[in-house]
């Protein structure tokens, strides 16, 4: 099953920081012209950068939504970690704990890593399915007290 990014709101205030970043990115440009009537090849390459990465975090942000963030299929669990980084996919033989604590769930691989689902990031009937869906598969390695098994 496909768990959704939710909270749309959280990602377009994101989306309008990243925007604020690619207008401020042309204000050094801007100043030198104005007060040097000339743009120092630096300040070009300088600002076009951080002009770009801004319009891509932007663009990245406001398709949140339509992204993945966890999907629990077939023995395996997929987890979108972040903007630039892999997926984590772990298999059913990989996941030592499940651990959900107040917003966090948390999970244990056998090699000793740990990653986290902040269920924030789901809307409430998604979030309930997800943590129904762990407790049906790995109910036997999950824990729901909030204190570490």
């Amino acid at each position: 099953m496909n768990y959704k990014y939710s909270n749309t709101e959280l990602w377009r205030k994101k989306a309008r920081g990243s925007l604020f970043n690619v207008i401020v990115s042309l204000l050094p440009a801007g100043l030198s012209l104005y007060l040097h009537s000339r743009i120092e090849p630096f300040i070009v390459f300088g600002s076009g950068v951080v002009f770009l990465i801004g319009l891509w975090q932007m663009i990245h942000y406001y398709k949140m939504p339509e992204r993945n963030y966890v999907c629990v299929e077939n023995g395996v669990l997929n987890i979108r970690i972040g903007i630039a980084d892999p997926n984590m996919r772990l298999t059913d033989e990989e996941i030592e704990r499940i651990q959900q604590m107040d917003d966090v769930i948390s999970i244990k691989s056998d090699k000793g890593e740990e990653e986290n689902i902040y269920l924030e990031n789901l809307s409430d009937e998604d979030a309930a399915s997800l943590l129904d869906e762990l407790k049906q598969q790995y109910g036997h390695r999950m824990n729901t007290s909030g204190h570490p098994a």
